[in-house]
């Protein structure tokens, strides 16, 4: 059997001190690498140049990380990718656990592979109220049982994302897939990986939380 053609979609904003390294390491893991260029204002989309990504996207203004995400896919099916690895540009997320995502997708044979912050405990403490609140209503809206609900590192087969196709265009998308997953009754596992903070505190807050939860209502009541 033909081994599977991984790409690597990094969504990209204001992230020119990180956007370089992360695709530098990326490369050892995948076979190709798409960044998004989500209409930052800074040298974001320069530096990605510089570094050797395999394709560089530019939205003219900021649209939101699920549209984002929705570029780079688009254009990693077009190329035959058979595996879809997405992570944040912000260094938040080690490259290296790319492997471990993808292993345990092909070795056990599942469609979607969720990297969690939480399962390491190295969520910050102001970020755990919101992320557990939505890990319940997503265990009790979808059925889904994960621990890290807005984790953006996350590895699934292209067939796939016909059946995770999301509306949200800005950070309500990682739930969004979430919701899809449990509808479609897709096969999933979470693992958990390294996380670095970077001083920022980048994550669910409270608000953010009763927000996202408000969505979710709304796509089950919607079916």
């Amino acid at each position: 059997m033909m081994p599977l053609k991984t790409c690597a979609i990094i969504p990209a904003y204001n992230e020119e001190r990180y956007i370089s390294e992360v695709i530098r390491k990326a490369k050892k893991y995948v076979d190709s690498v798409i960044v998004v260029d989500d209409g930052s204002t800074d040298e974001t989309f320069k530096r990605a140049s510089d570094a050797d990504a395999d394709i560089v996207l530019r939205h003219p203004v900021n649209i939101g990380k699920g549209f984002a995400l929705e570029t780079g896919i688009e254009k990693a099916l077009e190329n035959g990718s058979d595996v879809i690895i997405t992570l944040d540009g912000d260094n938040q997320h080690d490259p290296e656990d790319i492997k471990r995502l993808t292993g345990v997708l092909i070795d056990e044979d599942l469609d979607i592979v969720f990297g969690s912050r939480s399962l390491n405990r190295e969520m910050p403490l102001i970020l755990r109220f919101g992320n557990w609140w939505l890990c319940k209503s997503a265990k009790i809206l979808f059925g889904i049982d994960i621990r890290d609900s807005q984790s953006g590192f996350k590895a699934f087969r292209r067939e796939v994302y016909e059946k995770i196709r999301w509306k949200s265009i800005y950070y309500s998308v990682d739930s969004e897939i979430i919701m899809n997953v449990g509808k479609n009754g897709l096969r999933y596992k979470e693992i958990p990986i390294r996380t670095i903070y970077h001083c920022k505190h980048k994550g669910t807050t409270i608000i953010d939380g009763i927000r996202i939860f408000l969505y979710m209502l709304l796509w089950r009541v919607r079916g």
